[in-house]
């Protein structure tokens, strides 16, 4: 599968801000507050994100590759009738070759929610490794995440 990385319009915002997840993955709805909803009807204003279109001209992700004091931090979404179809690899894959030719870092964090079983596997195969966990508090309850690395 093709993808083609674009700099987010702002139709790209509205529509990204509609996205809802089912059973334990709604933690990804963006209409979960009234902040995430802000946040994804913004994200084309961010600097070193991208919408993520397939072949057939879909959107079907978006992505961002946040620079923390020299860390680069990747943060990632899937469109919810995407997720749950084998995707992740080639999807990932995708997002981690395209940001490393165009920023050329060494290494590349995530942050994953612990319970995002899935997720974790196709970082895993994709040469993630789990280097600490915290606890976040999102939407007034503790949620426990894994910071993974990968280097190069």
């Amino acid at each position: 599968m093709k993808f083609d990385f674009r700099i987010p319009k702002e139709e790209d915002s509205l529509q990204i801000a509609t996205w809802k997840y089912e059973d334990e993955y709604s933690f990804y709805s963006n209409d979960k507050t009234k902040e995430k909803q802000e946040w994804a009807l913004n994200i084309h204003t961010e600097e070193d994100a991208f919408t993520i279109f397939d072949e057939s001209n879909k959107l079907v992700g978006h992505c961002s590759f946040d620079d923390e004091e020299g860390e680069i931090i990747l943060g990632l979404q899937m469109e919810p009738g995407f997720t749950g179809q084998g995707n992740g690899y080639e999807f990932v894959k995708a997002i981690l070759d395209f940001g490393k030719k165009k920023y050329g870092y060494d290494k590349i964090s995530l942050y994953v929610a612990k319970f995002n079983k899935r997720a974790i596997r196709v970082y895993g195969k994709l040469g993630f490794h789990k280097i600490d966990d915290f606890t976040w508090e999102i939407y007034n309850e503790k949620v426990e995440f894994f910071v993974m690395e990968k280097c190069y």
